[in-house]
């Protein structure tokens, strides 16, 4: 069956405008693809002073269960139930450690162990500041350190402790 030169012109020109058109949606394709990519990266930006997602690290909250509680090493009674995380929750601007805010966690790095019983009724069923100072030990040091032994592979043990003879150390002194 052959064409006559009008039908030959006449399905060029559809073919012409299919290739038009699915040119146009590539593009517009496209111009979704880039403005959703934009909106990703953007969202990811993050201003100062506004809020950081936090950081998990479930190895070292794991690292931190194997540990003694830490009122037990400095020498504190009424330790009972498995060791537990504790998130440190108050603020600490020398330590650059901000409370997350209500019915949010701190980052896992600002953990200590603490028992059943030290971490449910001491930490958080009074002031936590008063709590720490109590132990005479200062959590966001304890922290830090108990957090660079763990990406050290390094005993946390021997850092509750070096903890454990800052505090009777300054009772002697």
């Amino acid at each position: 069956m052959s064409l006559t030169p009008a039908e030959r012109r006449e399905l060029r020109d559809i073919d012409r405008r299919a290739k038009e058109l699915r040119a146009k949606k590539d593009a517009e394709k496209k111009a979704k693809a880039a403005a959703e990519r934009k909106a990703r990266a953007k969202a990811l930006v993050r201003t100062p002073g506004q809020r950081q997602p936090r950081e998990r690290d479930p190895g070292y909250l794991a690292f931190l269960r194997r540990l003694p509680c830490i009122a037990s090493v400095v020498g504190v009674p009424g330790c009972g139930g498995a060791t537990q995380a504790a998130h440190l929750r108050f603020s600490d601007a020398a330590k650059g450690r901000r409370n997350p805010g209500l019915a949010s966690k701190p980052s896992d790095r600002h953990a200590t162990p603490l028992c059943r019983d030290h971490h449910l009724g001491d930490q958080h069923a009074g002031e936590e500041r008063a709590f720490w100072n109590r132990l005479g030990v200062d959590p966001g040091d304890l922290s830090a350190a108990l957090y660079a032994a763990y990406l050290a592979g390094e005993d946390g043990t021997a850092v509750l402790r070096r903890f454990s003879t800052v505090k009777q150390g300054a009772e002697h002194a």
